[in-house]
């Protein structure tokens, strides 16, 4: 699997790779989200906020309606993929349900948060069996720094 350019921070915006770009909203809309979250715990159960999150993305569903229509997909795979693509929405959706569920029952949007940002070393053990990936010695470092991050915030 061929490496990603890292690109210095010096160079101009518009030299650097797109997806460094999206990755950096990702980031920063997510981080905004954990705290609005935490304070909507405060005041509705875990349920209620998973159904007025839900009903959050009814915008945003429009949106992608609309540009879907301009410009339909229509990839060899397109069935297994819109399989895997509603099963990732059930399992993210259940995931909601376990951090909201979190932020109810007393966790600090600090500690929470974090903990569950590393759901991507599930990701990482699973590609390494079902798809069969590998690792450097970084890569496996930083898994395991992941497990101590885990230990740390939790105690």
């Amino acid at each position: 699997m061929p490496q990603p350019e890292i690109v210095p921070a010096d160079q101009p915006a518009s030299r650097r790779p797109l997806w460094l770009l999206w990755s950096i909203a990702t980031i920063l809309l997510w981080g905004v989200w954990g705290l609005v979250s935490k304070i909507a715990s405060d005041g509705v159960d875990a349920y209620t906020n998973q159904l007025l999150y839900t009903l959050g993305i009814l915008p945003l569903l429009l949106f992608v309606g609309l540009h879907l229509r301009k410009r339909p997909d229509s990839r060899p795979n397109q069935r297994r993929g819109i399989f895997w693509a509603f099963l990732t929405g059930i399992l993210g959706g259940v995931g909601n349900l376990a951090f909201f569920q979190a932020l109810v029952k007393g966790g600090a949007a600090s500690i929470v948060a974090p903990v569950t940002a590393l759901f991507p070393m599930v990701t990482v053990l699973l590609a390494l069996i079902f798809l069969r990936e590998r690792l450097g010695r970084r890569q496996w470092a930083g898994l395991a720094l992941a497990f101590v991050a885990i230990y740390l915030l939790s105690i």
